[in-house]
């Protein structure tokens, strides 16, 4: 009885949040100005992304989409070269970004195929994926998206709600007073970084600095990051019969990315690249091959000097993976749809 009244206090916040919610996703917002809230932030490519998808009328072939490790793992460039010597003009980009969580990917790809029509989706896969959503989403996804909690146990939802009407109520005052918010009034071809950017020579972080993945920092930093990087990986707690609850990010958005790619009839594969000697099971192996091929390059876990860091490949590395990776695509790319 003493607990009833608390009860009814978390409800009606979690109610009182629900509506804010839903009342926010009603205000006009400019999705390009969504998407350069970002722009000095670690996630700052995704207003390139946006601006590739909608002002650029070269066509998207082969996209990849995931976490940091396909984002410095796969030379955009390079692959669209290693294809076209091989007699395919196929236009390739890398859509990776920082960070792990599985439904800002789901938000990129929806964003894509918007206006593209890509052949082949390669979504970069971890040993374990993440317990949480993408720290960007809230930021970038729509607001319906936002205000969808998708699966049960979804530990980000309600900060990500509580958000989305100062989200919204910002992005409608942008509209009016872009350089009051620092976001751009429209999109300016001047600015634009190309239809193919390269995403493993140089980072920018979310401050402005450039970091450089051109060198190796050697086999015994490797091995100390790699104890220090272990030290944050947490094991499945609540079993198989429970992943849907505590790897939902995962495991739901990446069966929405399948659906919608095949409605578009789009294939999708998964590429794996482990960290320095780091382990090669895949947790979630049997999810993605019920949903297409699984690139594997384990083999590079045991070179160092592949390696900027204990999880990124440098840019020697990212040309070891993409030449091995591109004569692969080519029997995807030319199955019939």
């Amino acid at each position: 009885m003493r607990r009833a009244p608390w009860l009814r206090l978390l409800t009606a916040i979690l109610g009182v949040a629900v509506l804010a919610g839903v009342a926010a996703a009603l205000l006009p917002n400019d999705p390009y100005q969504r998407y350069a809230t970002l722009d000095h932030t670690i996630q700052n490519r995704v207003r390139w992304i946006y601006e590739r998808v909608h002002f650029d009328p070269t066509p998207v072939d082969i996209a990849v989409i995931g976490p940091s490790r396909s984002g410095a793992g796969i030379s955009s460039p390079r692959l669209e070269a290693d294809l076209a010597a091989a007699g395919h003009a196929w236009h390739t980009v890398n859509f990776s970004l920082p960070e792990n969580g599985r439904d800002l990917n789901w938000v990129i790809l929806n964003e894509l195929l918007t206006t593209k029509h890509p052949r082949l989706i390669v979504v970069g896969v971890l040993e374990k994926p993440s317990r949480y959503g993408h720290p960007a989403y809230k930021y970038v996804a729509p607001a319906v998206a936002v205000a969808d909690p998708a699966y049960v146990g979804n530990l980000n939802w309600l900060a990500n709600l509580i958000y989305l009407p100062y989200r919204q109520a910002r992005l409608a005052l942008a509209r009016l007073m872009p350089a009051a918010f620092d976001l751009p009034a429209r999109f300016d071809p001047a600015h634009y970084a190309g239809s193919n950017d390269e995403t493993t020579t140089t980072f920018i972080a979310g401050d402005g600095t450039r970091v450089e993945r051109d060198v190796s920092p050697g086999a015994a930093a490797l091995a100390a990051g790699k104890v220090r990087y272990e030290r944050g990986v947490r094991p499945p707690k609540l079993g198989r019969r429970l992943a849907d609850v505590e790897f939902g990010d995962e495991r739901t958005y990446l069966r929405r990315m399948a659906a919608v790619a095949r409605a578009h009839g789009v294939r999708v594969a998964f590429l794996f690249l482990p960290y320095y000697i780091g382990p090669t099971e895949l947790q979630e192996r049997a999810l993605y091959a019920t949903i297409g091929p699984v690139f594997d390059a384990a083999f590079v876990r045991t070179h160092a000097e592949w390696y900027s860091d204990v999880a990124h490949l440098n840019h020697a590395g990212a040309v070891v993976v993409t030449d091995w990776l591109a004569p692969q695509l080519v029997p995807l790319m030319e199955a019939p749809r």
